[in-house]
């Protein structure tokens, strides 16, 4: 399960500075990936067509603070809690080896088995590893820069693969 990685090196670490625009991208990514943000957006979408068809301008203006709210809102979201949270702006260790996800932040470390990780996913920004259904540990792309791939593989030499959803 680890053979190609074991080959390259037994670890990758890298350094990462979440920003709030990373947050924000982290909480795009789990709004529209529920039902409920799916289906806000659907039923907007199909408000703002009917009523502008139909020119009912009440259907309209609702459909369309549907459509517009959420990304919004997702956005003050994460800019007050990248305010709110010293944490968020210290760097963070990430260790990626065969045991799991080690995340280190001055003295204070965590580390995630691989048989508990819930999931893996990728955005155009970031891979997004879900340690529970809510919280996640997010790698910006950019700030992973050439050790991306060795992370990746990572991943995917540790995740089970159903639960690795990361695309290219």
């Amino acid at each position: 399960m680890w053979s190609y990685l074991t080959k390259v090196t037994d670890m990758v670490e890298i350094e990462v500075t979440l920003s709030p625009k990373d947050l924000y991208d982290f909480n795009l990514k789990h709004s529209y990936s529920s039902v409920s943000g799916i289906l806000a957006t659907a039923v907007g979408l199909v408000g703002v067509i009917y009523g502008f068809y139909a020119k009912y301008w009440i259907l309209l203006i609702v459909g369309a603070i549907l459509v517009v709210y959420t990304p919004i809102v997702l956005l003050l979201r994460a800019h007050q809690t990248y305010s709110l949270t010293p944490a968020m702006k210290k760097p963070l260790k990430y260790t990626f080896d065969e045991k799991g996800i080690t995340i280190s932040q001055e003295e204070n470390s965590q580390t995630y088995e691989w048989k508990d990780i819930v999931k893996a996913v990728s955005t155009g920004r970031s891979i997004i590893v879900y340690t529970t259904k809510y919280n996640a540990t997010i790698v910006p792309k950019a700030q992973a820069g050439e050790a991306l791939p060795l992370v990746i593989a990572a991943i995917s030499a540790g995740l089970d693969p159903k639960k690795n959803k990361i695309r290219s």
